[in-house]
């Protein structure tokens, strides 16, 4: 059974990256460092994703594990919606032949294969065709190898911890990959934080014990780090080449803390049930694959009216995205029940 606290903190991560990634259409300007602050603190929401799916992975499958059930699972629920909904886009992208980053993945040459199955065959293995796909490749990957995180569970708690501590050092110095794209490099990022989930998960008793009215403190620091961040002239996500150094990514470690936050707090509101928020939490997955398509149709229609630098009209887009977006799961749902999961992940 999940725990019904996780369905708030699934609600309010989909509201993250709704929001993270509604900044450019609004035309929010970061000219300051409380501006900035606010963005550091809304940035990087897919690290909460990242997390509640490392805490489920054991919380949920664990005890019922099988490597090809899983992955067969996997595969309808999460990789064939994204086959399925990345085809017109990837289709527009290759005919059209520009994809807005001069051309990075059109091949030279003529014919079929150079001309379009390799480019398309690209962008699926990237999800560089649509905001926050690139999510989908790496975390089908991060399902590829559950052996190796059922191993981990096994793990005496002295070697998990320093497990963690290994790849939050790795992670902390690679930070994210340019414009998301490589795999193996979002791979080793947020692998600690898919780890520490699973910690999370296993010992969350442990935790609420102990950091049940303490919240307080930890706000304080992931709201000291965001403003430490701005006052470093450093606004949002760090990306890099995996090998160029680039100082410490204060995002991940902000945002874990942040994931601390929300399960202590959070579950002061166990028994807490409102339809509202079951909504957003069990559409989460389907808002995620929706939200990018309203953001592509804004930017492409040139609706400059909606850049309004407001945080006000901001957060009221963010809102009116994220019901749309559950709308539109809903009805899907009720138009093919048996088969939206599939389209849409919901």
């Amino acid at each position: 059974m999940l725990v019904n606290s996780f369905n708030h903190f699934r609600a309010i991560s989909i509201l993250f990256i709704i929001a993270g990634h509604s900044f450019g259409v609004n035309g929010m300007e970061f000219d300051s460092v409380f501006n900035t602050t606010i963005q550091n603190l809304i940035s990087g929401g897919t690290t909460l994703f990242v997390f509640i799916s490392g805490f489920l992975f054991h919380h949920v499958f664990y005890k019922r594990y099988e490597y090809k059930t899983f992955m067969l699972n996997k595969g309808k629920n999460v990789l064939l919606p994204y086959i399925i909904l990345g085809f017109l886009p990837i289709l527009l992208l290759v005919i059209k032949k520009s994809d807005g980053f001069e051309g990075y993945f059109l091949p030279d040459g003529v014919g079929l294969l150079n001309e379009y199955l390799v480019p398309a065959f690209k962008y699926y293995i990237s999800g560089r065709f649509l905001t926050a796909y690139w999510y989908i490749p790496f975390v089908i990957m991060m399902f590829a190898l559950s052996p190796l995180h059922v191993k981990y569970i096994e793990l005496q708690f002295k070697y998990q911890l320093l497990v963690i501590v290994i790849f939050s050092i790795a992670a902390v110095l690679i930070h994210r990959p340019i414009y998301n794209i490589n795999v193996i490099q979002s791979l080793i990022y947020f692998t600690p934080v898919y780890l520490i989930g699973i910690t999370a998960s296993i010992h969350k008793e442990l935790i609420y014990r102990y950091l049940t009215g303490k919240e307080g403190y930890i706000l304080f620091a992931v709201i000291m780090l965001a403003g430490y961040q701005a006052s470093l002239g450093v606004g949002g996500n760090y990306h890099k080449g995996a090998f160029i150094y680039g100082g410490v990514d204060l995002m991940l470690i902000q945002k874990i803390l942040l994931c601390f936050f929300f399960i202590v707090w959070l579950n002061r509101f166990e028994s807490y049930n409102n339809r509202a928020v079951h909504a957003v939490a069990s559409t989460s997955f389907a808002a995620f694959f929706i939200h990018p398509f309203f953001l592509w149709f804004i930017v492409r229609l040139d609706l400059s009216f909606i850049a309004t630098n407001s945080w006000f009209l901001y957060f009221v887009f963010v809102g009116t995205l994220s019901i749309l977006c559950i709308f539109i799961a809903k009805v899907t749902k009720r138009i093919v029940p048996k088969y939206s999961r599939n389209i849409i992940g919901y």
